[in-house]
């Protein structure tokens, strides 16, 4: 059997343990001794009557202090609890606001995008409509101009009832007076009466054709406000006669011409109008295809056809 070697001691070290056990032995003893008197104290307070009475009063109060402490907790925690009743009303009371206001944004965002979605569609079917119409219209036109042109060069009939009717611009009301009397009016498109337009016949105007400062109103860019005080009759007459060479040859290539009445009215819808009467509507027509469009001097030409007019009636002051 091995056994563990022992270590002997030294002398000092064996003291020195020595010390420390009996000054824990001393340590303990003294707090034995003072445990026990104490308790012999506490057992003689004990069985004092006073001190008894001590003990029941400081029970007491301790019991008054510790209900007054859960009162003011009770109280404290009440008062939170109201507190929070408030605060989560008053968030309540917001978050509902909010969500009040965001949904009435909703709602009239939605009803913009509504509205705007309904005027889209509504233009895109306007501008389709628009488009169609305005497809129509020019192939009208397109079939109207060939069929213009088919009539001028061969003189045939067979669409001629079909040329000639009658467009108006505001076919429920009574034609204007104006118009019928001149085959012009100062309202133009604005004028709430009816101006009947036939789509051929033998005569065709030529708003302004004819232009000389002194049929103009207007203050001139050269001769300012006396501009018809600088030109007399003969420089008039002499501008009329050279415009009329000019266009009667160009005319009369066209065919026979019967009249020609040149507006010496100085009012913007009459100045210089041209009114060209031919013996026959194909004439009419040809010249109608050849010059609108045209430019003279520095203005381009706009031909319209116009019913026949009672010439003497329709001269001012007739």
């Amino acid at each position: 059997m091995n056994t563990a070697p022992v270590t002997k001691l030294k002398h000092q070290e064996w003291r020195k343990l020595f010390k420390k056990k009996r000054r824990k032995a001393v340590r303990q003893k003294t707090a034995q001794e003072r445990d026990r008197q104490n308790a012999e104290k506490e057992k003689q307070k004990l069985s004092c009557p006073e001190y008894q009475l001590y003990l029941a009063e400081k029970e007491r109060q301790e019991h008054i202090a510790a209900e007054r402490e859960e009162l003011e907790r009770a109280l404290r925690h009440a008062v939170w609890l109201e507190e929070e009743r408030k605060a989560q009303a008053k968030f309540e009371k917001v978050r509902q606001e909010e969500e009040a206001k965001e949904r009435e944004a909703r709602e009239k965002r939605e009803k913009i995008r509504k509205e705007y979605e309904e005027r889209e569609t509504k233009l895109k079917q306007a501008k389709e409509e628009r488009f169609q119409q305005q497809e129509l219209a020019r192939r009208m036109l397109h079939e109207r101009f060939i069929k213009l042109q088919e009539f001028a060069a061969t003189g045939a009939d067979d669409y001629l009832s079909e040329l000639q009717s009658i467009q108006h611009t505001r076919a429920d009301a009574e034609d204007c007076k104006f118009f019928l009397k001149t085959g012009a009016c100062r309202h133009g498109y604005r004028c709430g009466g009816n101006h009947p337009t036939p789509g051929v016949s033998q005569v065709i105007l030529i708003p302004n054709f004819f232009s000389h400062p002194a049929l103009e109103q207007a203050v001139h860019a050269e001769y300012g406000h006396d501009a018809r005080l600088e030109f007399d009759e003969d420089d008039l007459k002499n501008s009329y006669n050279e415009f009329f060479r000019d266009i009667i040859q160009e005319f009369e290539m066209f065919g026979t011409v019967r009249h020609i009445f040149v507006c010496r009215n100085s009012v913007a819808h009459l100045r210089g109008s041209v009114y060209i009467e031919y013996e026959s509507m194909r004439n009419a027509a040809a010249a109608y295809l050849r010059m609108n469009g045209r430019f003279y001097a520095k203005k381009q030409l706009h031909v319209e056809f116009r019913n026949t007019l009672t010439w003497p009636t329709a001269v001012c002051g007739k």
